[in-house]
């Protein structure tokens, strides 16, 4: 399974979830599990930053936030032996090459066991039954300050992470995780169009908007796809619209996104799913929203004899839906200092390269850059459009964590539309 085709994205169960692991009657679920409290309500301001569940700021790029570390969830110490293992890896499905988990099995002489969600309602249903004796957990943005506050996963030494140097300057010192207390990244992507280029006439870097392609496509009506992921697809109608905050939760911009998003199904009778790596290069799809490291990947999925030069991906200059994913050490992890080891081993610049290699989506590593992964093959000439370089990044805007209100405007707008 690919490591995007998932029945529910995981931005889907996080709105989805504001009943369950959101606010309910001033707690969090997710915090109450783990042991922690909802202390602030999660529409509080506090120096013009919104509050959310365990009183942490929500992060913003112009609200960075430095996690807490309490006095009974701290560091491990630094010099510790490393332990015999197994080291237990609790990831998407598919999202790590199988290689690389071998290589570091063999260097470290122990077992290394990888077991897969297919979203977050099962990930944090597992990692709350306290029964899981999971090490480390890949997270995501949106996520992370939930699992600080209820004390699901550990602050991290950096002492036994040396190749975080090796990572871009931006993302050693992350906006979400100021001075990279809980977190180290895994992979960067930025959300943009997929296209078969043979069968579309007017490419989207043809257009003066090229969004305007989904409104613009009756004739190719049942061969227009956008992500099944209401922040993706809701989000990708406020750029169109030239309105750059996606994490807004102003009630008229959301309800407007939502009627121009409906407007695709009378249109086009829009596709809504997450098979963009393969309807693209299948011809089952002509345009489609799509992640950058699903087209990276997607001439692996062409029809025989069919040149990866059909395809094409395009994302905004700036302003593009740029996300990366993260890995973190579970607070109970039985096996902390071969955890910190692993992570470790995943910023090496030679590991990064060969897992891009194999997923499609990119290591935010300095020593990874356009020329490497083509001069390699591993992604084709004409999409290198797919790479994100830290000056993508860092001009991109991303998918935030919102109050519990501010979810439900946005999954009642996404029910609308999929109900139309």
């Amino acid at each position: 399974m690919h490591p995007r085709e998932r029945p529910t994205t995981r931005r889907q169960f996080l709105i989805r979830a504001g009943a369950v692991v959101g606010a309910i009657s001033g707690a969090d679920a997710l915090l109450t599990a783990c042991g922690g409290s909802a202390t602030s309500a999660a529409n509080t301001e506090t120096n013009g930053a919104l509050i959310g569940p365990g009183g942490i700021p929500l992060a913003r790029r112009d609200h960075p936030v430095t996690l807490p570390i309490y006095t009974d969830n701290e560091p491990i110490a630094a010099g510790m032996n490393l332990e015999r293992g197994p080291l237990n890896l609790f990831n998407w499905a598919a999202y790590i090459n199988p290689a690389i988990v071998r290589k570091f099995e063999k260097e470290h002489n122990v077992q290394v066991t990888v077991t897969t969600f297919e979203n977050e309602e099962e990930a944090i249903s597992k990692l709350t039954s306290g029964k899981t004796g999971f090490d480390v957990w890949w997270g995501t943005v949106d996520y992370i300050s939930r699992a600080v506050a209820g004390k699901l996963i550990q602050p991290i030494n950096l002492s036994y992470i040396p190749n975080l140097k090796n990572v871009w300057p931006s993302l050693q010192n992350p906006y979400y995780d100021q001075h990279s207390r809980y977190t180290v990244p895994y992979t960067v992507y930025t959300t943009g169009i997929g296209w078969r280029t043979d069968h579309v006439k007017k490419a989207p870097p043809d257009y003066a908007n090229p969004y305007d392609i989904f409104w613009d496509a009756k004739q190719y009506a049942g061969k227009v796809a956008i992500l099944d992921d209401q922040r993706e697809a809701l989000g990708m109608t406020l750029l169109r619209r030239h309105i750059y905050d996606i994490n807004t939760e102003e009630p008229a911009l959301i309800n407007r996104a939502e009627k121009d998003l409906s407007q695709l199904t009378s249109l086009v009778n829009v596709k809504v799913n997450v098979n963009d790596y393969t309807d693209v290069p299948s011809g089952a799809t002509y345009i489609s929203q799509a992640w950058s490291g699903d087209m990276a990947t997607a001439s692996q999925y062409l029809p025989k004899g069919v040149p990866p030069s059909v395809l094409g991906y395009w994302r905004p200059e700036t302003k593009a839906e740029t996300q990366n994913d993260m890995i973190t050490i579970l607070r109970e992890a039985k096996h902390p200092v071969l955890a910190h080891t692993f992570l470790n081993f995943l910023l090496d610049n030679q590991i990064g390269l060969e897992n891009v290699a194999w997923n499609g989506y990119m290591p935010p590593l300095t020593s990874v850059t356009p020329a490497t992964v083509v001069a390699h093959g591993y992604i084709p000439e004409n999409l290198t459009s797919t790479i994100v370089r830290e000056s993508d990044f860092k001009k991109g805007v991303t998918i935030d964590a919102l109050t519990t209100s501010g979810e439900s405007l946005w999954e009642n707008a996404w029910s609308t539309f999929k109900a139309g």
